[in-house]
């Protein structure tokens, strides 16, 4: 079980326009990713920042680094899951030593559900019906945490809500106004997150 490296995965890393290696090594996106998010979170920590950061993996084609490579009951797929799940730790972690994790709202969520023709390779959806491509729940309920040490008690909520919702929701946070020249399909979450109210999504 090592990298996959299909044709289609022979793709280029780049840091704005500039090439910085070819192929890329799919291998160590993971910790590259997190060690960029970490740098970030070093260079703004005086001020309010934004941080988005889509971890390639667990997607097709799959990889792990060597401290992950066969640690996992579950294959490529489940090393791949590990190294991400350590290295959002190590993000959290320097937002502690920053002194920031009071003031930081975290959202960790998914796109869309398991890419069930990869089979082994696509992750799983438990019990629920269909996966990445449908509109069955398999494909659309995905799992979704928000972190705010000091703000949102630690609890499991079954209410509703969408992806779109994290941007009104992060806008109304931080004092913002939501465009009006435009529909928003977004809604605040805020009373969801912090007073266990019911999802304003039906």
């Amino acid at each position: 079980d090592g990298p996959e490296k299909p044709p289609h995965a022979t793709v280029p890393l780049m840091r704005g326009e500039e090439v910085i290696e070819f192929p890329a090594d799919q291998s160590t996106l993971t910790q590259r990713y997190t060690k960029e998010a970490i740098q970030f979170i070093d260079d703004n920590a005086n001020g309010p920042f934004f941080l988005y950061l889509p971890y390639t993996m667990p997607h097709v084609p799959l990889a792990a680094s060597k401290n992950f490579l066969g640690t996992s009951r579950r294959g490529l797929y489940g090393d791949a899951v590990q190294e991400v799940d350590w290295s959002v730790g190590r993000i959290l972690d320097r937002l502690k030593e920053r002194g920031l994790s009071g003031n930081t709202l975290v959202i960790f969520s998914s796109d869309n559900g398991p890419w069930l023709t990869m089979k082994e390779r696509g992750g799983s959806a438990g019990l629920l019906y269909g996966g990445k491509f449908t509109t069955w729940e398999g494909g659309m309920r995905i799992p979704a945490i928000a972190w705010w040490p000091g703000r949102i008690a630690p609890d499991v909520s079954m209410e509703l809500a969408s992806t779109m919702d994290w941007f009104t929701t992060s806008v109304h946070l931080a004092g913002g106004e939501v465009p009006r020249d435009r529909v928003i399909d977004g809604l605040d979450l805020s009373g969801l997150l912090f007073r266990h109210e019911k999802s304003p999504r039906h």
